[in-house]
């Protein structure tokens, strides 16, 4: 695990775990698709906010370090991951 993530970042990836294994039972148990949508759009919710814990760890520390020691194509790097990610 990278340096700088925490107990609590792989706490809420093991919460996003449970809550798809569940959104499986639901669908295993032919739950309603207004049900399961809804308990979708909930997993993707905190996907996406540890997906912005990563993106904000890399920007301040791995860019931050890299132009430090003056490594300007850190700055294409980056663009790069927000062009995957957004």
């Amino acid at each position: 695990m990278h340096k700088h993530f925490s107990k609590d970042l792989d706490n809420r990836l093991a919460a996003i775990e449970g809550h798809i294994a569940a959104i499986r039972r639901m669908m295993a148990n032919g739950r309603e698709c207004e049900e399961l949508l809804v308990q979708l759009s909930a997993a993707e919710s905190s996907l996406n906010k540890v997906a912005k814990i990563i993106l904000k760890d890399h920007l301040n520390s791995c860019v931050r370090e890299s132009i430090e020691r003056g490594e300007s194509n850190i700055l294409e790097s980056f663009n790069s991951i927000l062009d995957k990610y957004i």
